[in-house]
Protein backbone atom coordinates (compact mmCIF):
# COMPACT_ATOMS: atom_id res chain seq x y z
CA UNK A 1 0.00 0.00 0.00
CA UNK A 2 1.47 3.30 -1.01
CA UNK A 3 0.73 6.37 1.10
CA UNK A 4 2.27 9.64 -0.09
CA UNK A 5 4.51 10.90 2.88
CA UNK A 6 2.69 13.98 3.67
CA UNK A 7 -0.97 12.03 4.52
CA UNK A 8 -1.89 11.76 7.78
CA UNK A 9 -1.82 8.03 7.00
CA UNK A 10 2.06 8.39 6.73
CA UNK A 11 3.14 6.75 9.79
CA UNK A 12 0.31 4.67 10.35
CA UNK A 13 0.80 0.74 10.32
CA UNK A 14 -0.63 -1.37 7.78
CA UNK A 15 -2.40 -5.00 8.55
CA UNK A 16 -3.29 -7.64 6.45
CA UNK A 17 -6.91 -9.19 6.94
CA UNK A 18 -9.05 -11.92 5.32
CA UNK A 19 -12.92 -11.30 4.23
CA UNK A 20 -15.51 -13.55 4.20
CA UNK A 21 -14.61 -14.53 1.12
CA UNK A 22 -11.10 -15.96 2.01
CA UNK A 23 -9.36 -12.83 0.15
CA UNK A 24 -6.80 -10.93 1.61
CA UNK A 25 -6.80 -7.30 2.22
CA UNK A 26 -4.44 -5.04 3.35
CA UNK A 27 -5.99 -2.13 5.66
CA UNK A 28 -4.70 0.72 8.00
CA UNK A 29 -4.41 0.86 11.70
CA UNK A 30 -6.91 3.69 13.70
CA UNK A 31 -5.16 6.81 13.29
CA UNK A 32 -5.35 8.14 16.41
CA UNK A 33 -6.53 11.89 16.16
CA UNK A 34 -3.54 14.24 18.35
CA UNK A 35 -4.32 16.94 20.81
CA UNK A 36 -4.94 20.12 18.78
CA UNK A 37 -4.25 23.26 20.16
CA UNK A 38 -6.17 26.38 18.28
CA UNK A 39 -4.39 29.28 15.97
CA UNK A 40 -7.63 31.38 16.06
CA UNK A 41 -11.38 30.92 15.05
CA UNK A 42 -12.38 31.40 11.88
CA UNK A 43 -15.92 32.33 11.14
CA UNK A 44 -17.02 30.48 7.81
CA UNK A 45 -19.22 31.95 4.80
CA UNK A 46 -21.42 30.30 2.38
CA UNK A 47 -18.53 29.61 0.02
CA UNK A 48 -16.20 28.09 2.12
CA UNK A 49 -15.01 24.57 2.00
CA UNK A 50 -12.71 22.60 3.78
CA UNK A 51 -10.20 22.02 0.75
CA UNK A 52 -10.18 25.97 0.19
CA UNK A 53 -10.01 26.78 3.97
CA UNK A 54 -6.65 24.51 4.22
CA UNK A 55 -6.12 25.93 0.69
CA UNK A 56 -5.60 29.52 2.00
CA UNK A 57 -4.07 29.18 5.52
CA UNK A 58 -1.86 26.10 5.11
CA UNK A 59 -0.94 26.52 1.04
CA UNK A 60 -2.20 22.96 0.87
CA UNK A 61 -5.77 21.98 -0.03
CA UNK A 62 -4.72 18.49 0.79
CA UNK A 63 -4.30 19.19 5.01
CA UNK A 64 -8.14 19.80 5.10
CA UNK A 65 -7.98 16.89 7.60
CA UNK A 66 -5.86 19.39 10.33
CA UNK A 67 -9.32 21.62 10.50
CA UNK A 68 -11.14 17.99 10.56
CA UNK A 69 -8.89 17.10 13.90
CA UNK A 70 -9.56 20.53 15.54
CA UNK A 71 -13.34 19.76 15.57
CA UNK A 72 -15.33 17.42 17.33
CA UNK A 73 -17.60 16.62 14.60
CA UNK A 74 -17.34 12.70 13.21
CA UNK A 75 -18.28 13.71 9.62
CA UNK A 76 -16.01 16.11 7.98
CA UNK A 77 -18.99 17.60 5.95
CA UNK A 78 -20.29 18.92 9.20
CA UNK A 79 -17.28 20.52 10.51
CA UNK A 80 -17.84 23.62 8.90
CA UNK A 81 -21.41 25.56 8.91
CA UNK A 82 -22.05 29.43 7.83
CA UNK A 83 -21.38 32.34 10.42
CA UNK A 84 -20.51 28.86 13.02
CA UNK A 85 -17.04 30.13 14.04
CA UNK A 86 -13.97 27.07 13.17
CA UNK A 87 -11.02 26.00 15.34
CA UNK A 88 -7.74 26.26 12.55
CA UNK A 89 -5.04 24.79 14.44
CA UNK A 90 -1.85 26.09 13.75
CA UNK A 91 0.27 24.87 10.88
CA UNK A 92 2.64 22.48 11.80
Amino acid sequence: MAIDDTSRYADILTYVGTDTNGRQLEGLELRPVPQTSGFFYYTPTDNDRLDLLANEFYHDPRKFWRICDASDQLDPFDVIAPNIPILLPENT
